[in-house]
């Protein structure tokens, strides 16, 4: 058994290397490399679903949703079951897949009782960056003047989140009640780069139905 136990230690250790760098891209070919030459079958259950979910969420970081569907169909059904975190990553792609980015803002936080495990924990950090990011994008494009507390609803963040990231960005803030009126404007780059699919602007739409 000395054999086996020693790739998954190898294993485990390169994966917290790669983690650790912080190149989402390396850490894709990381683990699409280790799942292609079989490492998956040398190692044990627990190293065996953290390169899993380091893959899964590697896939989310990058939108690349339909390589993360079919990486979850293909899970080995102990693997599915052994790992509560697996399924919560799922959740949050679910929620990405269908356009709520809210949802999948607030499935990113921290798992009630426990927190995201390492070397995961960095990865679904540098995600919900790259959706709240995303998401801002979004309303940027789609609001000429937002409250600051209608924003944060939608973002599932604070009021005060909200202004630090406006500041960030340079959007005018006039004064109100709730935080006061945002000004979004959208950064040149991002009104090239993001298509904005109508689905996203219908749930944006249904959102701010259910806030009013």
């Amino acid at each position: 058994s000395h054999s086996m136990a020693a790739p998954g230690a190898d294993a485990g250790q390169r994966l917290n290397e790669v983690v650790q760098a912080g190149d989402m891209a390396a850490l894709t070919a990381f683990c699409e490399e280790f799942e292609l030459d079989m490492g998956h079958a040398s190692v044990t259950l627990p190293t065996s679903c953290a390169v899993y979910k380091a893959h899964l969420a590697s896939y989310l970081v990058a939108r690349d949703l339909d390589s993360a569907r079919f990486l979850w169909k293909r899970l080995p059904a102990e693997v599915r079951q052994s790992d509560p975190e697996l399924g919560a990553l799922w959740g949050v792609g679910k929620h990405m897949w269908t356009g709520r980015h809210g949802d999948a803002i607030a499935a990113c936080a921290p798992q009630v009782g426990a927190a995201w495990t390492q070397p995961l924990a960095p990865v679904v950090q540098r995600l919900r960056e790259q959706l709240v990011h995303h998401f801002v994008a979004l309303i940027a494009r789609s609001y000429a003047t937002i409250p600051v507390e209608q924003a944060a609803e939608m973002l599932r963040q604070t009021p005060a989140d909200v202004a630090a990231l406006a500041a960030d960005r340079g959007w005018a803030v006039q004064p109100g009640p709730g935080g006061g009126i945002l000004q979004p404007k959208p950064l040149p780059q991002e009104a090239a780069a993001h298509d904005l699919r109508m689905g996203q602007l219908a749930q944006i739409t249904k959102l701010v139905a259910q806030l009013q």
